[in-house]
């Protein structure tokens, strides 16, 4: 599943300005260099030491929780962020910020509250509707996703994370060849898109079409480390080519990165299942079922352990 990009922050005017090495200006623009490096722990020391000159600075507390974000550090966040805000309730960015901080403490529902306030604030923007319509995406709310999905592509038509996202609505939806479309064109737009290869991998592989699946899951591991969705499309493909002991790796790795997905600790179970392993198989499935998070998969479980020998 789709990681939304991270709101633009809006920048410290700073025209007319030479700042010293010692003002607040100065550690602010060090800490957005550092920041737009992937320094993310240099970053939150330059931002804090321009908070200890200039307390109100409401753009050093945004950014210093997008670097908070960044490190994973998702209290910190909300805490930088929600100062930004107290200090300038019109920072269209703190919202967009705010609402992806919740995104990923599963706080959907205030998380698309953020979101709705950002496109008050500067309405039609594209990454804030993305935004929204993934998190609408997470709360089963197929039909408000793709409108959001809809309207980022008509205000920006290449905007390939949108295109993305809006091939998971489709795939949900049951419409595999719409969702193809929109991953490719994902993939198309930004070859490096990793989220668009893999679920790439998910839809070949529903399509039976697992060299092209395998090949997608190469691409996105060349890419870097997957998700933890990532590798279970990864492992479903190779479950589906047979061949179970690399399945059975890609699972752990999904569960290494996230032990709550529910469909890998299932997809873990059916492949212990198929390898005789019953011991695992019955650990795997009835933790699918003491979760309960999923009906669908929490039944097939159920079904799945009737039939496991004692």
């Amino acid at each position: 599943m789709m990681r939304r990009q991270l709101g633009v922050a809006l920048l410290l005017v700073l025209a007319g300005c030479n700042p010293g090495r010692t003002t607040a200006a100065f550690f602010y623009a060090q800490g957005r260099a550092q920041l737009e490096a992937g320094e993310y722990e240099a970053a939150v020391r330059s931002f804090t030491r321009a908070l200890s000159l200039n307390p109100v600075l409401a753009v050093a507390f945004n950014d210093r929780g997008l670097a908070h974000y960044h490190l994973g550090q998702y209290q910190n966040a909300l805490a930088d962020l929600d100062s930004a805000l107290h200090i300038n309730h019109q920072l269209e960015a703190s919202y967009n910020n705010r609402g992806l901080v919740r995104d990923a403490l599963g706080d959907y529902r205030n998380a698309v509250a953020d979101y709705d306030q950002a496109l008050l604030l500067q309405a039609e923007d594209p990454l804030a509707l993305n935004n929204r319509g993934l998190a609408k995406y997470h709360l089963h709310d197929d039909e408000s996703a793709l409108a959001d999905f809809n309207r980022a592509l008509q205000v920006r038509p290449g905007f390939v994370l949108a295109r993305n996202n809006r091939g998971l609505v489709h795939l949900r939806q049951g419409q595999p060849d719409e969702a193809l479309a929109d991953f490719l064109a994902a993939m198309r737009g930004d070859p490096t898109l990793r989220e668009a290869h893999v679920n790439l991998v998910l839809v070949y592989d529903q399509r039976g079409e697992y060299d092209s699946a395998l090949a997608h899951g190469r691409w996105a591991q060349r890419l870097g480390r997957p998700s933890a969705i990532g590798f279970n499309n990864l492992g479903m493909a190779f479950f589906h080519l047979r061949q179970y002991d690399s399945a059975l790796a890609y699972f752990d790795s999904s569960l290494a990165r996230d032990p709550d997905l529910v469909l890998a600790l299932s997809n873990r179970g059916i492949v212990n299942q198929q390898m005789g392993r019953t011991a695992a198989a019955r650990h795997d499935l009835q933790a699918v079922v003491q979760m309960g998070t999923d009906p669908g998969l929490s039944a097939d479980a159920r079904r799945r352990l009737a039939r496991l020998r004692p």
